[in-house]
């Protein structure tokens, strides 16, 4: 694993759990507003052992999140995956769904205990946020829809509310998902760019509109 960073407390990304945060390296969007951009291109790896000897030594943990970065760009995640799992570790995976396979054949296979999957923007419109231009809108729908059809684990969608989009885009984005389980809806905050982070009343115009269609909370 090519793993860049790592937290060893955290209280509120997997719910239910207390867990650690590993991140990788790489990812195939790359979000302009992606809030761990620094760690997308290091050469600066830590140590799988050191990372899962950490983990195993905590007493307060229960879980970890694998997050980046993408991590279903990572070759060995089954492999990491299974060794937190060997040492009693619930797993929850971090993707922004472009690999539908790795994600099935994750849950499948009984590896992951949790997936939330970003949903960056209306899936037509992955354009106004990632400039690799490489999003799939097939792709991303059909791990939409493997993960609201399946009911081995948990799952939740989550957009990242950015300057933007207009509720109109908010909403169809919801449509692409409609009847899921949850869809969270957090506010962009700036780092440097001098972009404006949408207010509470937008936010909240926003989650009014989308219930129609989906579940929608506020983070």
């Amino acid at each position: 694993m090519r793993i860049a960073g790592y937290n060893p407390n955290s209280f509120v990304d997997f719910p239910g759990n207390i867990a650690a945060i590993v991140f990788v390296g790489g990812c195939n969007l790359r979000c302009w507003y992606c809030h761990n951009a620094e760690i997308l291109d290091t050469k600066e790896f830590l140590s799988d052992d050191a990372i899962l000897a950490r983990i195993k030594d905590n007493f307060l943990l229960d879980g970890v999140v694998i997050s980046g970065g993408e991590p279903t760009l990572q070759p060995d995640l089954f492999d990491f995956a299974g060794k937190l799992r060997a040492i009693g570790m619930q797993v929850k995976l971090d993707t922004n769904g472009m690999r539908p396979e790795v994600v099935k054949e994750g849950v499948e296979r009984g590896l992951f205990d949790y997936v939330a999957m970003d949903v960056k923007a209306p899936f037509e419109k992955y354009y106004k946020v990632s400039p690799t231009r490489t999003a799939d809108a097939a792709k991303l729908r059909e791990t939409a829809a493997y993960l609201m059809g399946q009911d081995r684990i948990p799952y939740e969608f989550r957009m990242t509310v950015v300057p933007q989009f207009e509720v109109a885009d908010i909403v169809e984005a919801a449509k692409e998902i409609a009847g899921a389980r949850v869809f969270y809806l957090q506010p962009y905050v700036d780092h440097g760019m001098g972009f404006k982070s949408p207010t509470k009343e937008f936010l909240a115009a926003a989650r009014e509109a989308c219930l129609p269609y989906v579940n929608t909370e506020l983070r």
